[in-house]
Order: C-alpha cells, then sequence, then structure tokens
C-alpha cells in the first residue's frame, strides 16, 4: 500500500501549502498591524499554526494514525479529519472576514498585500483542499 501512503502524503501536502501561506502572512502581519485587527491577526496567527501542527504530526506518524491497507477506512478516516478540521477553517474565515470589514489599508505595500490579498487567497485554498478531503472516496485514493 505504498501507493496508498504517498497519495495520502500528497492529499496532506495539498492542505499544507494553504496552511503555510495562513501561517507565514500572519508570521509577518503579527506585530505589525493597528490595534484594530491585532486581535483577529494574532489568532489567525494561532490557529493557522496550531492547524499545521496538526497537519505536520499527522504526516510524520501517517502509518500510526491512518488505516493504509484499506482504501475504504483511509478515505472514512480522512473524511472525519476534513470535518474536524473544517472547524478550523470556519474560525480563521470568521477571523479574516472581522480583518477585511475593518478597511484597514497597511503603510507599506507589501504589508497592504499580505493582508489583503494572501490571507484571503490563503483561506480560500484552505477551502478548496478540505472540501475535497471532506468528500474523498476509495477509488479517489487508488488512482495514483
Amino acid at each position: 500500500m505504498a501507493n496508498l501512503s504517498a497519495t495520502v502524503h500528497a492529499l496532506l501536502h495539498a492542505l499544507a501549502t494553504p496552511l503555510t501561506v495562513l501561517m507565514s502572512a500572519s508570521d509577518i502581519l503579527h506585530n505589525r498591524t493597528p490595534d484594530s485587527i491585532k486581535q483577529p491577526v494574532c489568532r489567525v496567527h494561532d490557529l493557522s499554526h496550531q492547524f499545521g501542527r496538526e497537519v505536520v504530526e499527522l504526516r510524520a506518524c501517517l502509518g500510526e494514525r491512518i488505516d493504509l491497507q484499506s482504501p475504504v477506512n483511509t478515505a472514512a478516516q480522512i473524511r472525519q479529519l476534513a470535518a474536524k478540521w473544517q472547524r478550523y477553517e470556519a474560525q480563521i474565515s470568521g477571523l479574516i472576514d472581522e480583518i477585511e470589514h475593518a478597511n484597514v489599508q497597511m503603510p507599506e505595500p507589501l504589508l497592504d498585500k499580505i493582508l489583503h490579498q494572501n490571507l484571503p487567497n490563503g483561506l480560500s485554498e484552505l477551502r478548496q483542499a478540505l472540501s475535497q478531503l471532506a468528500v474523498i472516496q476509495p477509488e479517489d485514493l487508488t488512482l495514483s
């Protein structure tokens, strides 16, 4: 089932990519934002890092946490994880909405771009990756 393991690793990598965007953006913004959005930016930072750690830990001990002997069991476990992880996405989404509604313009163009493009784009990609995981079927895991 090495192929199944590689497929699951690829799926988790697709999830890690937008998380990296969210973590990096929130790292850069963490101490550079005005008080009006400091709290939601710090929360995005904390949540994205916590979520990222969970994904990294899962990838590090994949065979211990996911049944890689059966595509049926693997798909069911991935769907369960996706349902759990969608709570992170919902919280991060609410925070990014709060940040966007504050209409803050950052004095540096790069920071403004990170705030208004990177965070929303990272969230959008995260949603897409989680949506794919939420409906994964055994046959999706055996195509690679």
